[in-house]
């Protein structure tokens, strides 16, 4: 490992265990934690810690109050109906735009992998938390493919901000309907739409996926 590449690896180390703790329970959202409870929490340096909390931040999971600590971000209904109706906006513009010029073959590959996860899927309530994590990241690719399309940095960092209080959601809001099966059926649905250069049905399937990924996110069922 080169001394450029490790302080770059803990930093994401150190968030990954930040994130990790979040989803068992250990960090809460609203709770108000110190860097040097988190560097133990966590059993990480405090330089790596800083640049993790600075991400995270950025993300929006976290505030950084100064001479108090680190706020998590405690979701409410209206964070989450907020979030949605931006992505609505900007999601079913970024599909149109990559069915028509996107790269298809990054596409296909993704699709690919988004049908064998499909085939080992099983209820949210059965998995563990590696699990868990792989299937959010095969979610969040697929949106961020599409919103890279745009090639826009204001609708990319907008994004991010709006999945990471999202991720938060799923703390709150407990899914206890909510199968991974579905939501992988509507991306596939999605990614064969936009490999097949429809923009219209890819639009269409994408505004279902999110309306549903709305109902989800407060806990409702289908």
């Amino acid at each position: 490992m080169t001394d450029t590449a490790k302080p770059a690896t803990l930093r994401n180390l150190a968030h990954e265990r930040f994130m990790e703790k979040l989803n068992a329970g250990a960090l809460r959202p609203a709770q108000l934690v110190s860097q040097r409870e988190l560097c133990g929490l966590l059993d990480m340096p405090m330089g790596p810690m800083r640049e993790a909390l600075k991400r995270l931040e950025g993300e929006g999971v976290v505030t950084l109050i100064p001479q108090r600590g680190i706020k998590i971000l405690d979701i409410d209904e209206k964070t989450i109906n907020d979030a949605f109706q931006m992505r609505l906006l900007i999601e079913i513009e970024a599909v149109r735009v990559f069915a028509e010029r996107g790269d298809k073959a990054a596409a296909a590959e993704l699709r690919d992998r988004t049908r064998a996860a499909g085939e080992q899927s099983r209820p949210r309530e059965t998995l563990d938390l590696a699990e868990i994590n792989a299937l959010t990241a095969l979610d969040h690719e697929m949106h961020r493919l599409f919103v890279s399309a745009l090639d826009n940095a204001f609708a990319n960092d907008l994004f991010d901000r709006m999945l990471g209080r999202l991720q938060l959601s799923r703390l709150v809001f407990r899914l206890r309907n909510y199968t991974d099966e579905r939501a992988i059926r509507e991306h596939l649905t999605i990614l064969g739409s936009v490999i097949d250069g429809d923009g219209d049905r890819a639009a269409e399937a994408m505004a279902a996926h999110l309306k549903a990924s709305w109902r989800r996110a407060l806990g409702m069922s289908d």
